[in-house]
């Protein structure tokens, strides 16, 4: 039997290769809203990641990695870093 680490990143990955892929895979940028330094690109990105988030099969992995890893950046399960 292989002991796996249960770190919050390694559930995540675990979700993540059950149901195959995610959306953010596709483009990982607009998931980092904080690399647009432009507030009006900014808030567009952050429209289209949380639209992304609300079809994902594993949100509510995505939400207890991001809390429970203190993300401090990114959107993780279509919320902010102040939201979690």
């Amino acid at each position: 039997m292989t002991n796996r680490r249960h770190t919050p990143h390694q559930k995540l990955q675990d979700s993540i290769n059950q149901v195959g892929s995610v959306p953010c895979m596709a483009a990982p940028q607009l998931f980092f809203p904080e690399d647009f330094p432009e507030k009006d690109t900014r808030d567009h990105v952050i429209r289209v990641a949380r639209n992304l988030c609300n079809g994902c099969p594993v949100k509510e992995q995505c939400f207890t990695y991001a809390v429970e890893a203190q993300e401090p950046y990114g959107i993780w399960a279509g919320t902010l870093p102040g939201e979690r």
